[in-house]
């Protein structure tokens, strides 16, 4: 038996305002702009990087949920570095999880099993 897919589908479409697009997930829109737009909406790379942080959350949740181990709080903090002559490549993404209320041992083998995958 072949496992069940599940598309994730997000449509992004300009905008009058150079720079910024609307986005829609399923029922939800947002608005991005661009590190050359107008500035004020969430950056095409904080999105980015919500995504990557979010997923960290989320996923070390539902990992800990299955087997067993409370998390009072995680947090995960991330940054990157780019020149800013080129916004569009990456010299540098820092990723850091903190929990509260879990040992150390498993703080870090929740952290790695997030890596792995």
């Amino acid at each position: 038996m072949a496992d069940e897919r599940t598309v994730t589908s997000v449509s992004t479409v300009s905008t009058e305002t150079k720079g910024r697009v609307i986005n829609t997930a399923r029922h939800n829109h947002f608005v991005i702009d661009s590190p050359t737009g107008p500035g004020e909406a969430l950056s095409t790379g904080e999105a980015f990087l919500a995504g990557i942080s979010a997923c960290g959350v989320t996923l070390v949740q539902g990992v800990a949920a299955a087997e067993g181990t409370t998390i009072e709080r995680l947090q995960v903090d991330i940054s990157s570095v780019r020149l800013a002559s080129n916004p569009v490549d990456f010299d540098s993404i820092e990723v850091n999880f903190v929990y509260r209320g879990v040992p150390q041992a498993d703080a870090e083998r929740l952290t790695e099993t997030w890596k792995a995958r």
